[in-house]
């Protein structure tokens, strides 16, 4: 069993005669020793009751402050202790100095910070922009005064809920805040900053609504593949990519924009998708394969496919959200020439395509795992994966 007691560090004298006070965490046979930025000489210390005391009146108020500092991170050790020991698994001394010394960063801000960077490290900007903005926008609500994870309780998400409705923010964009919310939660549970028994989401519900209408019919799709689009080269591109995504089972722009010639192997298209890794495989369909070969000789295998990013950018990112916003921008422009039954986006490609696959026959199932819809499990629960082939069958149904 892990222990901790207040000491006087008497193996340490500093030139004045006096000794560090330190806080001796016991485990496993091991010893290790947090300074408590406080010493004193051996006469001021009391063993017994593990404080320090003065005769000096002017001290006396510093010295009782400093008892009451020094109780505070022995309690900290305590709970530390007995957080671990509730997990039934093996601990170290080291997790537990790790715990306590990493005590002060473990409020929301920084814990989000620390997911941010990682994310960012692991080139996934796209999960970064949207802890950036929970981290934002949560912090705003609290005027900007940081919060330990046990403070969020129930009270605290119904008064940041209301705070962002009064904001004219709509219950889809609020429920898609607190789900990144609730994600930085469980992390801090799963890495013990945060305690299982205060989970204020088991209480608070995450409201949604029914989404506008976001896929296009068949005949829709049929009029952006088929108008005339020659004198505006920067439309025709953008439409051209909303028709590659569609002819590849709804492929993200993100995706998109990130593939490489290496990719396309034997009629194959082989990739990972940027936002969950997932790994995919699907037959390059012959409307897919003429539009790589307008942008692409395919001969340098390290060169991106589509001339959308460049990979001597410092921050590529950032050209990327360009880019992703130059191509809605042109969609919308191509919807409105169209008169279509709803603003022309990229992801409306995506949308459109699950919709059309399901009013043509293909199992709901089938559909999902198409779409890399992995953490569903409505539809992928009772699914290991599909052949490639099924998932084949399934877009060359739909090909116009």
């Amino acid at each position: 069993m892990a222990k901790a007691k207040i000491v006087l560090f008497k193996s340490k004298t500093l030139k004045d005669g006096s000794h560090p006070i330190m806080l001796r965490i016991t485990h496993l046979k091991k010893i290790k020793y947090v300074y408590l930025n406080f010493a004193v000489k051996p006469e001021e210390w009391l063993e017994e009751t593990q404080t320090i005391t003065t005769k000096d009146k002017k001290l006396k108020r510093v010295y009782n402050v400093q008892n009451l500092n020094f109780h505070r991170t022995y309690i900290e050790a305590l709970e530390i202790i007995s957080d671990l020991e509730g997990q039934n698994k093996v601990f170290s001394v080291d997790q537990i100095f790790e715990k306590l010394k990493g005590a002060d960063s473990s409020t929301f801000k920084v814990f989000v910070q620390k997911i941010i960077d990682e994310l960012e490290e692991q080139g996934k900007f796209g999960n970064a922009t949207c802890y950036k903005r929970v981290q934002s926008v949560f912090l705003k609500f609290r005027n900007d005064k940081d919060i330990s994870f046990d403070q969020i309780d129930y009270s605290t998400l119904k008064k940041f809920e209301t705070y962002m409705l009064k904001k004219g923010n709509k219950v889809n964009t609020v429920a898609f805040e607190f789900r990144t919310l609730r994600a930085v939660y469980n992390r801090a549970i799963k890495e013990g900053l945060a305690k299982k028994e205060l989970y204020p989401f088991d209480k608070f519900k995450i409201k949604t609504e029914k989404t506008q209408k976001r896929a296009l019919s068949k005949d829709e799709i049929i009029l952006i593949r088929d108008i005339d689009l020659n004198d505006f080269p920067g439309q025709t591109k953008a439409r051209n990519l909303f028709m590659f995504s569609f002819y590849t089972m709804g492929m993200s722009f993100v995706d998109i924009a990130y593939l490489k010639v290496k990719d396309v192997r034997k009629g194959r298209l082989n990739y990972s998708r940027q936002k969950t890794s997932q790994k995919y495989s699907m037959a390059l369909l012959e409307p897919a394969m003429e539009i790589i070969n307008r942008y692409s000789d395919l001969k340098d295998p390290e060169a991106f496919l589509f001339p959308l990013l460049d990979p001597k950018h410092e921050k590529i990112h950032e050209l990327y959200r360009s880019c992703m916003r130059n191509q809605n921008r042109r969609l919308k422009e191509i919807g409105k020439k169209l008169e279509l039954s709803l603003p022309l986006t990229s992801y409306v490609a995506r949308h459109s395509w699950a919709t059309i696959a399901k009013r043509s026959g293909v199992p709901t199932a089938v559909i999902s795992e198409g779409l890399g819809h992995t953490t569903e499990n409505t539809t992928q629960v009772y699914l290991d994966s599909f052949e490639n082939e099924v998932l084949d069958a399934a877009n060359r149904l739909i090909t116009l």
